[in-house]
């Protein structure tokens, strides 16, 4: 028997927990903080995957990073998926939100890079997906997110 033990913080499992759905999973994780003395690919390698392969990434602000990861946790869609009574979570669903960009630094950052992933994702993103890897004060948070079905 392998015992698998989740580390991610109690705010990333409150999130999931709360965004389920019909036909609907939320997947979530931070990682870091990390010395910044690996490019993006050979830490997401360490940490996330061996098999993570980077597609590309671009530069990104705060306020943008911040925008896209709410955009996609309010992410109502529609009769057939989507999370389930999401109006009545969704001060909840901020208010977690905001710990967890604190938690990765966000606002802090000196560099923040959207980056996408052709290989080793460690979800199956169908709905949206997210991945923003932040530097600050001398270190590396990455954070991703994706929703399927």
């Amino acid at each position: 028997m392998r015992v698998v033990v989740d580390t991610r913080t109690d705010e990333i499992l409150r999130l999931e927990h709360l965004l389920e759905g019909g036909n609907y999973t939320l997947w979530l994780n931070s990682y870091g903080p990390f010395p910044l003395d690996r490019s993006l690919e050979a830490q997401l390698r360490h940490s996330v995957g061996k098999g993570c392969t980077v597609g590309g990434d671009s530069s990104t602000c705060a306020s943008a990073a911040r925008g896209e990861v709410i955009e996609s946790l309010l992410h109502s869609g529609d009769g057939g998926y989507g999370p389930l009574e999401l109006p009545a979570k969704r001060s909840e669903v901020l208010r977690l939100a905001e710990v967890l960009l604190r938690q990765v630094h966000l606002d802090r950052a000196d560099i923040i890079r959207r980056f996408w992933l052709v290989e080793g994702h460690p979800a199956y993103p169908v709905w949206w997906d997210f991945a923003f890897d932040i530097q600050a004060q001398g270190q590396r948070w990455i954070l991703m997110g994706s929703a399927s079905d």
